[in-house]
């Protein structure tokens, strides 16, 4: 009894973990180019970053500031290169994150050639690749590159 019953007991305590886990997509490149043509007329950026990652805790805040400055004009999406997602929604919730996230497929990170982190991609309202780079952006310059690439036509 006592070898059916401890089993069965960490498998029903891990079932919140596993569950948890599972709630974020992982994308693929097709997926992305999805979401830049459905946004065309839109600015879009994509946000790599990993939760261990402190200048991505950094710079989360201003990305969250942004999507509600400029919702209706602009969408971001984070794209999680943790190896765990375990520890994603804890990180998301407290960060307040209030745009889509999704883990990123090792294709995406080869093909955005994502090396370090933070590592931001942004494409224009004619849903052209603009601009991509890594490190951390202040909030002055996604200010700036928003505006920059909001007058685009």
């Amino acid at each position: 009894m006592k070898r059916f019953v401890l089993p069965l007991l960490l498998l029903a305590l891990l079932l919140p973990c596993l569950a948890q886990a599972q709630d974020f997509k992982t994308v693929e490149l097709k997926d992305l180019t999805a979401i830049v043509a459905q946004n065309k007329g839109k600015v879009v950026m994509l946000n790599f970053f990993a939760t261990w990652c402190p200048p991505c805790r950094e710079e989360i805040p201003f990305l969250v500031s942004l999507a509600s400055r400029y919702e209706g004009k602009a969408v971001i999406v984070g794209l999680s290169v943790d190896e765990d997602a375990g520890a994603l929604p804890a990180f998301l919730k407290r960060l307040k994150v209030n745009y889509p996230v999704y883990r990123a497929s090792e294709d995406v990170i080869r093909a955005f050639n994502v090396r370090t982190i933070p590592h931001n991609v942004f494409y224009g309202k004619n849903g052209r690749l603009a601009l991509m780079g890594s490190g951390m952006v202040s909030n002055k310059e996604l200010t700036e590159i928003f505006d920059s690439l909001g007058e685009q036509k």
